[in-house]
């Protein structure tokens, strides 16, 4: 006798999920994308990842040159800011 759980997945038109089932469509998966992937092709990916990167990072740094940040010197304290040094006055 089916329980009230199946017997509505059956009328949902939801079979019961098997485990087996999820490791074959994994492995024909992994099967599949192993036939259509070249070695040439991880190594393209992974030069132009690498290049990507050093792009992106040129472009950062390149930008932060025309438009730089709040600079502070060594040793002079904050202006219009107070220090956060972690510590919560309140917890005194």
């Amino acid at each position: 006798m089916r329980s009230a759980n199946q017997k509505k997945e059956v009328m949902m038109g939801m079979g019961i999920h098997h485990s087996d089932q999820a490791v074959g469509t994994l492995g024909g998966t992994v099967i599949a994308f192993i036939g259509i992937v070249d070695g040439s092709d991880i190594l393209k990916t992974a030069v132009l990842a690498c290049v990507g990167a050093m792009v992106s990072f040129g472009v950062s740094k390149g930008l932060h040159k025309f438009w730089p940040g709040e600079k502070t010197l060594p040793g002079l304290p904050l202006q219009g800011k107070e220090k956060n040094d972690g510590h919560d006055p309140e917890d005194e």
